[in-house]
C-alpha cells in the first residue's frame, strides 16, 4: 500500500509540472475569437492586443452613428478591447454586442451578465485628439468606472434599423450620460470617452490551470 501511495505522489508531481507547462505554453500563443458589433454617436476606433506581437493595434472604426459596424478579430484571453468614442452633438451613445469564442460568452452593453460589462474611463477628454492612435489609449490616464446606462438600442430601430440588431443591449456613455432623450439621466457634453472590455478566457486555459493546481497540491503533500 505504501508503494502505491508513493507512486501516486510521484504521479501528482508530474501532473503538476505538465499542467503548469501546458498553461505557460498555451498562454504564450493563446487567442480568443471576438465578434464585436458596435454603433457609436458620432465616431469611434476599436483597439485590441495583437496575439502575435502583444502590441495594442487599431482594429477599425466608423463615423456614421446610424450604422452598426461589425469587427471580427482575435485577442489574447484576459487582455482588453478598447474603444475611443467621440461625440460632437447634443446626444451621445455607445451600443455593443460582443461574442467571444463563437458563442462561448456574449456581452451586451448595459446589460448585467455572467462576464463583466464594458467600463468607461473616469477622464473625459476633448474632441481634439487622434482617436486612431493606440498611444492615446496607452496614455489616457484616469481610472475605470461603471458607465451611465440609457435606453435599449432597439428603441431607435424604427428610425435606425441597424439598432434593432443588438438584441436587448442598452446604450452606454460616460456619466452622467449621453442625453435625456435616449434614457440617460443627463448629458456629459461633447468630447471623447474611452471604453474597455476584458477578453473572455479560453476554457482550455482554465482546464490547464486546474490540472496544474491539482498537481501542485499533490506535490505539496508529498513534501510533507
Amino acid at each position: 500500500m505504501q508503494r502505491v501511495t508513493e507512486v501516486l505522489k510521484r504521479l501528482g508531481a508530474r501532473v503538476a509540472l505538465v499542467g503548469v507547462s501546458v498553461l505557460i505554453a498555451w498562454t504564450a500563443h493563446a487567442s480568443m475569437s471576438v465578434s464585436l458589433r458596435v454603433a457609436v454617436d458620432n465616431e469611434f476606433t476599436v483597439f485590441a492586443t495583437d496575439p502575435f506581437t502583444n502590441q495594442l493595434v487599431a482594429i477599425g472604426g466608423g463615423d456614421n452613428f446610424a450604422q452598426a459596424f461589425q469587427f471580427d478579430f482575435s485577442a489574447p484571453p484576459g487582455s482588453y478591447i478598447y474603444v475611443i468614442a467621440r461625440d460632437y452633438g447634443v446626444a451621445a451613445l455607445f451600443l455593443s454586442k460582443t461574442v467571444f469564442g463563437g458563442g462561448a460568452e456574449t456581452v451586451l452593453s448595459g446589460v448585467p451578465g455572467t462576464w463583466p460589462d464594458w467600463e468607461v474611463n473616469t477622464v473625459y477628454r476633448g474632441t481634439n485628439i487622434n482617436i486612431n492612435s493606440p498611444n492615446e489609449v496607452l496614455n489616457w490616464g484616469g481610472g475605470w468606472q461603471i458607465p451611465a446606462v440609457g435606453d435599449a438600442g432597439s428603441t431607435l430601430a424604427g428610425t435606425y434599423p441597424d439598432y434593432g440588431t443588438f438584441d436587448n443591449a442598452r446604450m452606454i456613455w460616460a456619466p452622467p450620460g449621453g442625453g435625456t432623450q435616449i434614457g440617460f439621466a443627463g448629458y456629459t457634453g461633447e468630447g471623447s470617452a474611452l471604453f474597455r472590455l476584458q477578453v473572455y478566457p479560453e476554457p482550455a486555459s482554465m482546464l490547464a490551470l486546474g490540472v496544474g493546481l491539482a498537481g501542485l497540491v499533490a506535490l505539496r503533500r508529498r513534501k510533507k
